[in-house]
């Protein structure tokens, strides 16, 4: 996933204004969010349209706080400005694609 934008708290809001995709909440040596990352790569090969961006939860507390989310991973979608959807804990990367087709 090193094609992710790394967000923080100045340039979050732009990014979900201007881009659809999905930001991965995580935490740099969280077991979980390492396997998440794989699962985003392997996604974004069958689906290469998918931006993709990334919080550090352990740099950016006020951004986990701002954002509601209490555990990582956390997935957000991003769609026409706005999160259309979020989850957390870990899926395949058919799960993946099923749950940002069906945010809206």
């Amino acid at each position: 996933m090193s094609e992710a934008t790394l967000l923080d708290s100045v340039t979050f809001d732009e990014w979900i204004k201007s881009h659809d995709g999905i930001v991965l909440f995580h935490k740099k040596l969280c077991p979980h969010c390492k396997v998440m990352r794989t699962v985003l790569g392997k996604a974004t090969a069958e689906r290469p349209d998918i931006q993709l961006a990334s919080v550090d939860s352990e740099e950016q507390p006020d951004l986990m706080a701002r954002c509601s989310v209490e555990r990582v991973p956390t997935l957000i979608v991003c769609r026409n400005g706005a999160v259309a959807a979020r989850k957390s804990g870990i899926m395949n990367p058919r799960e993946l694609l099923a749950f940002y087709e069906s945010a809206s």
